[in-house]
């Protein structure tokens, strides 16, 4: 009975990471680059300047906001922290949201450049950029398939202290199934985590049925689990009489612009704030609903860094007085239950040691399915004397999966550095660059022999990583300089990272050529 089950468990185990391999490898690795998506793109935009956050900051945006967002319908004001110094002020009329870049000097406005960013990463690990085609649920279901494999590993290995401390560098082979061994163990708690985590997310979109019998839809449920303040009616003050004087009128006017006017000086409700949370720099965005309104309010969001939520805690006020209002009502226990998910997901709580922790488990576990992928291919072909269709396009698809995604997140970067910054359409020609160049490293898969094709593919990994500091350096020289003047490390560490992969590629490629074909066990034969 053990015997049989325990194979049963190896079959599942192999073909549930094999059948969306793939697809599993894209999710990790962009998912763990999103863990660090400010850094990302504050260096994506190397415009941005440091500004400090003080209560000086809040009442500078709030000067541009009155001159600029004037009877506007709703002001936002997302201040910078340790993590990124984008300081942007927001306002919505009747001809849309408009954005300014906010810089250090009293009055300056800054334009940084265009860009995808790091969120492209974030969003693109769980929707496949298939937003409207089903990619939420492409990316579910990988989720699901990931948790099969994992359990299903675990009733594969039976020595589990043994496996951790052995890691065999001899044959090729035999090193990387250690490491798949070890990996997996290693990383057992973290997959299980973000993989049922990513499913409770939108457990309400995965099963819709439930929503439609009680709710009558995923929103309607979501705003039974979720209820959020009442909206804000705009409001003005009529005159006691209809009929009225020009000089009674005037007085009106004047008296109703004085009522209505939103507030310029933010101490009021600061203190109210120092009070309520304690430590620097606690408040992470300002929103103004209906500034101009006599019933309009002022809703405060702290850092997200003392919750697991990614809800952050929110505090009302009144827009023109700084009097504090009635907050948010209690949510639901499933609600709260929901948000941690989402908060353990994304990490948001984690401070630095965490989130690099975090982004190590990330990049070992997207190597735990990379060498899965390859170890099924290579047993196999070790087993047959002549390769069938399958294994060819197993074969292709590890190369352009394993390779190939890297060779466009390297592109992507050095076309955030290439592409003109006054073009149109910036950030989409970036993502254009990462879709582009991948798709090409999947052809080049194709046509080249698969040991050629390797080493093609991580030569020019390592090219376009060592390539991207010196052009960086080539169009502002002083940029370096001035992060190794100001200890920049978003942007040093952002270097020694693409310095680092370029080195790690080359080695490989190095490795590679210097390693004989050994046959069919080898990753790919050395026939060109």
């Amino acid at each position: 009975m053990k015997p049989d089950f325990r194979k049963s468990m190896i079959w599942l185990h192999t073909y549930s990471g094999l059948v969306l391999g793939w697809l599993l490898f894209t999710i990790f690795l962009t998912g763990t680059l999103s863990y660090f998506n400010p850094e990302i793109t504050q260096w994506m935009q190397p415009e941005l300047q440091n500004v400090a956050t003080s209560k000086n900051t809040i009442n500078r945006s709030l000067s541009m906001l009155h001159d600029k967002g004037e009877n506007a319908d709703r002001w936002r004001i997302y201040l910078p922290n340790e993590r990124t110094q984008k300081w942007i002020i927001q306002w919505s009329d009747g001809r849309g949201r408009h954005n300014l870049d906010l810089g250090a000097q009293v009055g300056s406005v800054i334009s940084p450049r265009e860009t995808a960013g790091g969120n492209f990463f974030r969003v693109f690990h769980y929707t496949l950029h298939l937003r409207g085609y089903g990619g939420r649920y492409i990316a579910g279901i990988a989720a699901m398939f990931m948790l099969v494999a994992v359990f299903s590993g675990i009733f594969t290995h039976r020595r589990f202290f043994r496996d951790f401390f052995t890691l065999r560098m001899g044959k090729l082979q035999k090193t990387l199934t250690d490491f798949h061994a070890l990996a997996g163990v290693v990383t057992i708690p973290f997959c299980i985590m973000i993989c049922a985590s990513g499913i409770m997310i939108y457990v309400i979109m995965y099963m819709p049925w439930s929503a439609e019998h009680y709710a009558g839809g995923e929103r309607q449920l979501s705003r039974a689990l979720s209820p959020g303040l009442s909206p804000v009616v705009a409001v003005r003050k009529a005159p006691a009489s209809s009929v009225s004087t020009p000089e009674s009128s005037l007085a009106f006017t004047s008296a109703l612009g004085a009522n209505t006017q939103p507030l310029r000086d933010f101490s009021a409700i600061q203190a109210l704030v120092d009070q309520q949370w304690a430590g620097q720099n606690q408040i992470d965005a300002i929103t103004f609903e209906q500034p101009y309104s006599e019933n309009g309010r002022v809703i405060v969001q702290r850092v997200n860094e003392h919750t697991l939520s990614y809800q952050t805690q929110r505090l009302v006020f009144s827009a023109h007085t700084g009097q504090p209002l009635t907050g948010y009502p209690p949510v639901s226990t499933a609600a709260n239950v929901r948000r941690v998910f989402f908060g353990l997901h994304e990490a948001h709580f984690a401070d630095t040691g965490l989130r690099w922790l975090l982004f190590l488990l990330g990049l070992i576990s997207t190597a735990l399915i990379g060498t899965g992928l390859v170890i099924w291919l290579n047993k196999r072909l070790a087993k047959v004397r002549k390769r069938h269709a399958g294994h060819t396009v197993v074969e292709r698809l590890n190369i352009a999966a394993l390779c190939g995604l890297p060779l466009a997140i390297s592109a992507f970067f050095l076309g955030n550095r290439l592409i003109p910054i006054a073009i149109e359409n910036r950030a989409a020609l970036e993502v254009q660059v990462f879709l582009w160049v991948w798709l090409g490293c999947l052809l080049h898969s194709v046509i080249r022999a698969p040991r050629r094709a390797w080493e093609e593919q991580l030569f020019t990994i390592a090219l376009l990583c060592l390539l991207l500091p010196l052009v960086d350096v080539y169009q502002e020289h002083t940029r370096l300089l001035e992060a190794l003047l100001n200890g920049n490390i978003i942007y040093i560490g952002f270097f020694m990272g693409t310095l680092t992969c370029g080195v790690v590629s080359l080695k490989t490629v190095c490795w590679l050529r210097a390693r004989p074909p050994l046959g069919a066990a080898t990753i790919g034969q050395k026939t060109c």
